[in-house]
């Protein structure tokens, strides 16, 4: 059978429709029925008088001089041979099963959406996120423990370099009976008294907690075996977003988190990283041939330190962090073998250079380039190389080298270079021929002179500090 009002196919047997609910069929209404015992009256035509019978006592309001004939019953709940209310008993309509299926979904769609509403808002609640936080940074999960806070804006406080931070964090350790307590309102009442105590008005912190947005959690726990407990402390601060648009986002804000103003001092030219992932050095201080770099902020933790130079060893080492800053700040590289060796080899350039400059009388700028700007702003090297010059050509007459050869130089190092110094110990045979002013045979000198050079860095470049040869050789 189908639905007059909507076309919708129904069983045969349908009284209504199961789409729109519209009646199948008619519903007939039952035959009357008579009161047992009594005689249905005949109604009086439509539109004719009630008969009136001589004799009998006129009713009030008539003017024809009959009498109203009562009828036979005198039951005031029937009226014509029916009752009042009418003898027909009208079926009532059936609740249409769709409505009711649509009202049962419904209730249940409503049950749910405030199951799961609550489901959702226990799930983001700041309790919740403290706890979640505690337990995967307890069990290690540092990825997981992250995803639970919020950090400072810093190209170092990655997901990656948090998880590298901890990872030699490895100790496990069994707990049990953990109970999250708000522990907000005694926060409060600490920096309340800590304010009080230094004269200073409450900080944004206290306002912020007593605004709700900070909250502040103490993890109690007992570690397995143990009947004392233990605490731990987590504050949770509620961020500018929204989770589904409806429930607030908490984050795990505990500043023992992460350091910050972390500064290192590490060679001028030298470049640092952490775990692999270079530190921008672009704003350092530099002094004398050391920079100092400030990190603006460093998860706690340990990290891979690793500063390099050309031409010096690299250092490598675990450099601990921890929330006040860093133990080891100052580094030093020392030069490398090969940087030892071709220092040795300028060494002996140098010294020819001096020498034979001297022998020939040139002027100190001749040479001046072999020293650092701090030994020729302080004038002792110009007038060790004058006094030099002296020794060796004497009046340039009667007295002076004539003839002066430098052989067999050996060039070790003295002692263990370090970032700024290479001190060498130089052994030479020296052969010379000489006049003197009593004599007019040229005289002759073949022995070893001994000789200690100190060579400073300057910038990418090693110079000497000091003349390398002295005049009392000559």
């Amino acid at each position: 059978m189908f639905c007059p009002n909507c076309g919708t196919k129904n069983d045969d047997e349908a009284l209504f429709c199961e789409a729109c609910g519209t009646p199948l069929r008619e519903v007939e209404a039952p035959e009357e029925q008579a009161i047992p015992g009594y005689d249905t009256p005949e109604q009086p035509p439509v539109n004719e008088e009630p008969v009136w019978q001589q004799g009998q006592e006129q009713q009030p309001g008539t003017d024809n001089g009959t009498f109203w004939q009562e009828p036979p019953y005198s039951d005031p709940g029937y009226y014509g041979g029916q009752p009042s209310g009418g003898s027909v008993q009208k079926q009532k309509k059936p609740f249409p099963k769709l409505l009711i299926a649509v009202i049962a979904e419904a209730v249940i769609a409503i049950g749910l959406i405030v199951g799961l509403v609550k489901v959702i808002g226990d799930r983001f609640s700041p309790e919740t996120t403290a706890r979640n936080y505690w337990e995967a940074a307890m069990n290690h999960e540092w990825g997981k423990a992250y995803d639970y806070c919020s950090f400072p804006d810093s190209d170092l406080l990655t997901r990656q370099m948090y998880v590298n931070a901890n990872a030699n964090n490895t100790e496990t350790v069994d707990y049990d009976s953990v109970k999250v307590v708000d522990a907000s309102e005694e926060a409060r009442e600490s920096m309340d008294d800590l304010s009080s105590l230094l004269g200073s008005e409450e900080s944004d912190q206290t306002e912020n907690i007593d605004s709700g947005d900070v909250k502040v959690y103490t993890i109690e726990y007992r570690l397995k075996g143990s009947e004392e407990k233990n605490y731990s402390y987590v504050t949770v601060t509620k961020s500018d977003e929204k989770r589904f648009l409806f429930w607030d986002d908490w984050k795990v804000t505990s500043s023992d988190s992460w350091a910050s103003g972390v500064q290192m001092t590490i060679p001028e030219n030298a470049e640092m990283s952490l775990n692999g992932v270079q530190v921008d050095s672009s704003d350092a201080v530099v002094e004398d041939g050391m920079k100092t770099i400030t990190i603006p902020y460093l998860f706690t933790g340990e990290y891979q330190l690793t500063v390099t130079e050309e031409g010096m060893e690299d250092y490598n080492s675990i450099l601990p962090v921890y929330s006040y800053g860093v133990d080891e700040s100052y580094i030093e590289l020392i030069p490398s073998q090969e940087t030892v060796d071709q220092v040795a080899a300028q060494a002996g350039d140098d010294i020819k250079k001096v020498v034979e400059s001297a022998l020939e009388g040139k002027d100190f700028s001749e040479v001046e380039d072999c020293f650092t700007e701090d030994a020729i702003s302080e004038g002792h090297v110009a007038e060790d190389y004058a006094n030099l010059v002296e020794s060796l050509r004497g009046d340039g007459e009667d007295s002076g080298v004539v003839t002066l050869q430098l052989n067999n130089m050996n060039i070790e190092l003295d002692s263990q270079p370090s970032s700024s110094y290479i001190d060498l110990y130089v052994t030479i045979d020296k052969k010379e021929t000489y006049r003197r002013s009593w004599s007019d045979r040229l005289g002759e000198d073949n022995y070893e002179i001994t000789e200690y050079l100190s060579y400073e860095k300057e910038g990418t470049e090693w110079k000497l500090s000091y003349l390398p040869v002295s005049a009392y050789d000559f």
